[in-house]
């Protein structure tokens, strides 16, 4: 059993007090009453658009959601996303056109990274309550146009950082909180995209900078964003390195375009990234139907000489505490997972977490606590469950039925949003310009 007090994250919980949290975006009289369900819209249908915040959503809160507009750029894919979704929402091609017809409330935006600030902004514009998936956006010209919409509108943005309502994260947190460490001195983190997931993401669209921002912003700004919550602070300076080591050019051979996906390659049987999508039929129907109106490969090969984004990332973050933190991404590991530790003035924090790795293991999932001078203890952590570690229902619990939670795990806002994207696009000029970088020389907060 771990000897960090548990009553002092109980006396944390309840100092912090409750609070619904969904109140600055999601009203009491808007949500919550069976008389009135909110209309929702959707744009960008993809996996995420079409599944955690499409189909998800109809099974889970019936009572709460009125779905009445779907919006992609490929209109087989609304089609396939509606009938994958089951609901009788009309789809469009066009954006202002689904706004003007089906006259929605909240907006939920899941499009490709890069043009996440043009629905963003044109639904603060037309007076919507918008949420958007991580991250905020690609770069610092696009973030300082968000936080100028949402000025300029009176209105809240929500960016579902899903990683932090993961129960054992949370737990992480109250033990920093309690103070059980001391002051965080520094911090190591890696993060580890095996060669299914993190290839995965060289097949696809995040492959080109300009419409993922690079794996430092549409993957990391999940763990800035853990990090900024966990620390309680803000990223001041970044300066980093990274590179594209595996994929792309390094490839050996490739399909030749303009079908260069691996459906159509003559080398699936020599290939070690050979994806065969034709086993995933909701896949199948999403993207493989649907290419011909839009030219776009779900299963794209990874060794496109157009990839431009890095597969091996290094840096070192500086933040408003004092603390520093070095963090490492790579995507062609052998395992699936993360390490963190915080170094404080009284001990050490230890946390690993694997989802996939080749060896057994009796809990791929563990934390310490060590005392400077003293034991090592495990701490118990609750049983990780699907759906980012257990975080997703949490966090739509608190969009949607405004489920009670202390101040800390409030909603995270567009400050939220562009703190961990801002670190991702500071790290990325860094690299680029081979120089430290500031934050607060890329926007006005």
């Amino acid at each position: 059993m771990s000897d960090v007090p548990t009553s002092t994250r109980r006396e944390f919980v309840k100092a912090a007090g409750t609070a619904a949290l969904g109140a600055s975006l999601f009203p009491a009289d808007a949500l919550g009453q069976s008389r009135a369900k909110r209309r929702y819209a959707i744009v960008g249908t993809g996996d995420r658009g079409s599944g955690m915040w499409g189909r998800d959503l109809v099974k889970r809160y019936p009572d709460l959601l009125e779905f009445v507009g779907l919006c992609d750029i490929n209109p087989k894919r609304t089609l396939a996303a509606r009938a994958h979704m089951g609901v009788n929402a009309p789809t469009f091609t066009n954006f202002e056109e689904m706004i003007e017809k089906t006259k929605p409330e909240l907006l939920m935006v899941t499009t490709v990274d890069g043009f996440h600030h043009e629905y963003i902004i044109k639904g603060l514009d037309r007076g919507l309550d918008v949420m958007t998936e991580k991250p905020l956006t690609t770069d610092e010209t696009k973030c300082q146009a968000i936080l100028d919409a949402e000025k300029r509108n009176n209105r809240k943005i929500v960016v579902t950082f899903n990683y932090r309502y993961a129960p054992a994260h949370q737990q992480m947190k109250e033990i920093i909180m309690s103070g059980e460490i001391g002051k965080i001195v520094s911090v190591d983190f890696s993060w580890y995209l095996d060669v299914i997931h993190g290839a995965d993401y060289f097949r696809r669209w995040h492959r080109l900078r300009k419409n993922s921002g690079s794996l430092l912003v549409h993957k990391a700004s999940h763990h800035f964003d853990l990090m900024n919550w966990w620390l309680g602070a803000d990223p001041v300076e970044v300066s980093g390195y990274g590179g594209l080591g595996i994929y792309g050019k390094n490839g050996t051979f490739r399909p030749k375009p303009p079908a260069d996906n691996c459906r159509n390659c003559p080398h699936t049987s020599e290939c070690r990234f050979y994806y065969d999508m034709t086993k995933d039929k909701r896949r199948m129907d999403l993207y493989a139907a649907c290419e011909d109106a839009d030219g776009y490969y779900r299963d794209g090969c990874v060794f496109r000489e157009d990839v431009d984004i890095f597969d091996n990332m290094q840096a070192i973050v500086k933040y408003s505490n004092g603390a520093t933190m070095s963090y490492a991404l790579n995507a062609y590991m052998p395992y699936e997972g993360y390490r963190v530790a915080f170094n404080g003035e009284k001990g050490r924090l230890d946390v690993q977490s694997f989802e996939r790795q080749p060896w057994e293991v009796a809990d791929s999932h563990e934390i310490y606590v060590t005392k400077s001078f003293g034991k090592r203890t495990k701490v118990p952590i609750p049983k990780l469950t699907e759906g980012h570690g257990g975080g997703d229902d949490r966090m739509r619990d608190l969009i949607f039925r405004k489920t009670d939670a202390p101040e800390y795990m409030k909603l995270p806002d567009s400050r939220a949003g562009a703190m961990s994207c801002l670190t991702g696009i500071a790290i990325r000029n860094s690299i680029d310009q081979r120089k430290p970088v500031r934050i607060a020389d890329l926007v006005r907060l």
